[in-house]
C-alpha cells in the first residue's frame, strides 16, 4: 500500500526546535551575584561598577561588612558582568561571567560570592559539610566557605 510521510512540521527542524525550547525554559532561572568589601586596614572604602549587555548597575560604594546583590535570568549559554573595582590599595578589573560551570565554582549555594579584601579580590567557595549524632539518626548541615583568590590590586 502507500507509504505514509511525515508532515513537514514534524520534520528533524521542528523537533531542534522543540529541543531548544525545553532548554531554554529550564535552565533560564535566577542567579545571584554579590559583592562583599571585607577589607582592613587604613583603605577600607570599596568603590565599582559593574555593567552587562543588558544591565548597567552604575557605580557603587561600599563600606566594609556592606555587600551588593543582584539577580538576573542567565541565559542559556552564560551572562558576562564587567566590573571595575576601585580601593586604596589598588585597582582591578574583572569579567564575572555567569555560567553553568560557573555555580560550581561557587559551590553548594544559589549565588557566586565576590569578596574584596586587603590583597585583591577573591571568589568565594561554599562546601556543604554534613554532621550527624553518634547514632546517626540526626543529621545536619553546615555551609564552610573557602576564599580563592582572583586578582590580586594593580
Amino acid at each position: 500500500m502507500g507509504t505514509k510521510k511525515i508532515p513537514k512540521t514534524l520534520d528533524g527542524n521542528f523537533v531542534l526546535i522543540l529541543i531548544i525550547a525545553i532548554m531554554m525554559v529550564t535552565h533560564s532561572h535566577g542567579f545571584q551575584l554579590e559583592i562583599r568589601n571585607e577589607l582592613s586596614g587604613r583603605y577600607r572604602r570599596l568603590v565599582y561598577q559593574c555593567w552587562s549587555r543588558d544591565n548597567d548597575l552604575g557605580w557603587r560604594e561600599n563600606w566594609p561588612d556592606q555587600h551588593k546583590d543582584w539577580s538576573f535570568a542567565m541565559s542559556l549559554f552564560h551572562t558576562f558582568f564587567y566590573c571595575h573595582f576601585h580601593t586604596g590599595y589598588g585597582r582591578v578589573e574583572k569579567q564575572l561571567v555567569a555560567s553553568w560551570d560557573m555555580k560550581e565554582k561557587c559551590g553548594d549555594r544559589d549565588k557566586c560570592t565576590w569578596v574584596v579584601k586587603k590583597d585583591g579580590l577573591y571568589l568565594r567557595h561554599w562546601k556543604t559539610k554534613f554532621f550527624s549524632n553518634k547514632y546517626g539518626n540526626e543529621r545536619w548541615d553546615e555551609y564552610v566557605q573557602q576564599d580563592v583568590l582572583q586578582k590580586p590590586w594593580s
